[in-house]
């Protein structure tokens, strides 16, 4: 027996020698430098790491996170990156950070993403697997970690579930199997991908966007008190009159990603558009299509070059989010695919102000400047993931690209000396009945319209009377603490 052992060790050290065996690649950084933007250059844009098909190293199975298509979601928490996993055994995988080091993955308890069900036969209840599980990851607002299942048609059961990060136990929170009976004219209903806002725990709003070649719908599903009521369907406007950024589309494109942003607006990004904000009736709020093509090009971030190398977005890869940090307002978002030039980037724009208008967009870095490389794979499920967690002037921007790469960089929006800082303050703002009411008493309260009218001003209150004019209005207050919160809000 020991010999054995020794023979058996003696095979793998050769193999690890003779290169037949490969260790996961040694973390790098975006070797770019990013020119700082600003009116005293105050925000600069740096690379802490990145594992990239472009740098290297992610290219061979060593460096992959899993087979091709295996992980197609991506989100952050607590200087954390957890990846979807769609494997043999379902995981969470794990990523530092801070530093690029993978850590021990989450496997899931083995009952998450199963059912009940009657056999053949009919005579007893047996457990079966959900189809494509662990299809997509997200974190809602509270932190809780959720995981979904890939549906190909309104006869897929699409399940969701909370998962505990400590123990892989999951808690199912919506479990639809009857989609074909509530939609069956939605036979070709296709769910990649889902969205969350709220707390699951409580109030929340999860949405997914059909994929179907012949649909323009994101389905919806409110959470309250922890308890997900049956789904609703939203018909988004693709009419050239009014359809603004989606008009005359048939359908989103491939892998279409939906991002709510409270109980009424949600961007939405498929293979077929850029990011889009619309609201709970499918109306489009805002894009890109009224400042095309300008507000698609960056020429500020490329190296010197005569004449001037400009870069343009396409519409390949879908994901955005959207965060404020010390009072500004910025968007990132997927900027290229593999086929774009430079291929697999993300780009940085600053909103002009709170009203976070697409036509006040200011490109600030396109990123990794040389992009992150090429993979055919990664076109046939569209992710290109950034998430941001803020931490006083700082945010961590957390990029993944499906079988590309993924990294962090760190944004920094160092307020000039003598210059006080705006926190982001934790106050709740939502609409109830006919007023707009806050999670507690704020010292001041505003009212704006989209174009920047103030309606109006109060102090020391928890609520107002929301505004009579149906429209888009954007929230202001400021807490006991001085610290500011703005949000945008649908009146109906």
């Amino acid at each position: 027996m020991k010999k054995q052992l020794l023979f058996g060790m003696a095979l793998v050290l050769s193999a690890i020698f003779a290169g037949q065996i490969s260790a996961q690649a040694a973390v790098s950084v975006d070797p770019a430098v990013y020119t700082p933007r600003g009116l005293t250059n105050e925000m600069t844009l740096t690379s802490k790491w990145l594992y990239s098909n472009k740098l290297n190293n992610y290219n061979v199975a060593a460096d992959l996170l899993g087979t091709a298509g295996s992980s197609r979601g991506m989100a952050a928490k607590n200087g954390k990156m957890y990846f979807s996993s769609r494997t043999t055994i379902n995981q969470i995988l794990v990523i530092n950070g801070t530093t690029g080091a993978r850590e021990t993955p989450i496997t899931l308890a083995s009952n998450v993403f199963t059912y009940l069900g009657r056999n053949k036969a009919g005579t007893a209840d047996s457990t079966y697997l959900t189809g494509l599980p662990v299809n997509d990851i997200k974190i809602d607002n509270a932190g809780n970690v959720l995981v979904a299942n890939l549906i190909t048609s309104n006869a897929g059961r699409f399940q969701v579930y909370k998962i505990n990060t400590t123990t892989g136990a999951g808690t199912l929170l919506i479990d639809q199997a009857n989609l074909i009976t509530l939609f069956p004219t939605s036979s070709t209903m296709r769910f990649d991908a889902f969205g969350v806002w709220g707390d699951v725990n409580g109030k929340a709003v999860v949405l997914a966007a059909n994929a179907s070649t012949t649909a323009m719908e994101v389905y919806k599903w409110v959470i309250t008190g922890g308890v997900a009521a049956a789904p609703t369907r939203i018909e988004l406007d693709n009419s050239l009159a009014t359809g603004a950024d989606l008009a005359g589309l048939a359908n989103l494109g491939t892998a279409p990603q939906v991002f709510p942003l409270d109980e009424n607006l949600y961007y939405i990004d498929g293979n077929a558009t850029f990011p889009v904000l619309c609201d709970k009736d499918g109306n489009v709020v805002d894009g890109f299509k009224a400042t095309l093509p300008n507000s698609i090009k960056d020429s500020v971030t490329a190296p010197a070059a005569t004449p001037k190398t400009i870069w343009s977005m396409n519409q390949g890869h879908n994901g955005v989010v959207e965060f404020e940090v010390n009072g500004k307002y910025f968007i990132v978002m997927a900027a290229t695919n593999t086929a774009g030039s430079p291929s697999s980037t993300f780009r940085l724009f600053k909103f002009a102000d709170a009203n976070k208008a697409f036509s006040g967009l200011t490109c600030l870095w396109t990123f990794p400047q040389a992009g992150m490389g090429n993979s055919l794979n990664s076109n046939t499920y569209r992710t290109a993931m950034p998430n941001v967690e803020v931490s006083g002037t700082k945010a961590k921007i957390y990029v993944y690209t499906g079988e590309v790469g993924y990294g962090m960089y760190e944004f920094d929006t160092a307020t000039p000396n003598g210059v006080n800082q705006i926190r982001t303050s934790n106050v709740t703002i939502s609409l109830l009945d006919k007023s707009i009411v806050t999670s507690e008493e704020v010292a001041v309260m505003e009212v704006f319209n989209t174009a920047g009218q103030r309606f109006a001003t109060v102090k020391n209150v928890s609520s107002i009377s929301a505004p009579l004019s149906k429209g888009i209005y954007v929230i202001s207050v400021i807490d006991r603490n001085g610290e500011r919160k703005v949000q945008k809000m649908t009146i109906n």
